[in-house]
């Protein structure tokens, strides 16, 4: 029988995402049948000493260590990486950026993907699109691999601000973040909002989302039309209906 296991540390606003993963953890552990630390290492190549650490709620284990114990429970690795992300990332942005830790919490918590309403700047729009990348795991040469038609020198100008951010690029980041159709059209009103010159376009991809997502409710197949074929290397329309229904099964 595992021995009982200490009292979280009482959540004071900053820490509280770290000590929320770590209860989450603990409720893993539980629902697998409390098993002994010494189980889980066997079950996960993971020394006793980091698994115990990993549920304390007084630091963030590494992945690696999380994976681990989230195997020896019966868990799904993959379900949370980004719950861990999330925390991560929280921890990163530091007092200074309370409003995109909560955005964080916010996204490991409901798994949606989308955008605040204080977006203002097209700069603030490119950290939130980089904030995004992070949380998803995902390196510059990941998206260029996953969205096609941009190299991941030109998604680095774009997030650091050298670029500006297009709706076709827009649109390549939230492909290869797995954004489902309904956050991406709130992602390209938010562009629209803080680059005027990129409406036409933004409204030419939302219609073309709109009219996606009536066709799945009518239960029909959608087909890109002809018009929306090739622009900058980027397939809209036969990459877009793709991703909808990848990000939609992920929602």
């Amino acid at each position: 029988m595992a021995r009982p296991m200490n009292p979280l540390p009482t959540s004071d606003g900053e820490d509280s995402p770290l000590v929320d993963f770590a209860s989450t953890l603990r409720t893993l552990r539980a629902r697998a049948g409390a098993p002994t630390l010494t189980e889980m290492a066997q079950r996960s190549g993971v020394c006793t000493a980091s698994l115990s650490d990993a549920h304390n709620g007084r630091a963030l284990p590494t992945w690696r260590t999380v994976h681990g114990y989230v195997r020896a429970c019966g868990g799904d690795p993959a379900l949370w990486r980004s719950r861990w992300e999330g925390v991560r990332l929280a921890q990163r942005t530091g007092h200074a950026e309370d409003r995109h830790a909560a955005l964080m919490s916010k996204w490991a918590r409901t798994r949606q993907l989308t955008p605040p309403q204080w977006v203002k700047s097209e700069a603030e729009l490119a950290r939130l699109l980089d904030h995004m990348r992070r949380f998803r795991g995902l390196s510059l040469r990941d998206m260029a691999r996953q969205s096609g038609g941009f190299s991941h020198h030109t998604f680095a100008a774009v997030l650091r601000g050298d670029r500006p951010v297009t709706a076709d690029i827009l649109m390549a980041i939230l492909r290869a973040c797995s954004v489902d159709p309904g956050a991406a059209q709130r992602w390209l009103s938010a562009l629209g909002r803080v680059r005027p010159a990129e409406a036409l376009r933004v409204q030419t991809y939302n219609a073309s989302i709109e009219k996606y997502r009536r066709t799945r409710l009518a239960g029909g197949r959608p087909r890109a039309p002809r018009q929306d074929r090739q622009r900058n290397g980027f397939t809209p329309m036969s990459k877009q209906t793709g991703v909808a229904s990848r990000i939609t099964s992920n929602g």
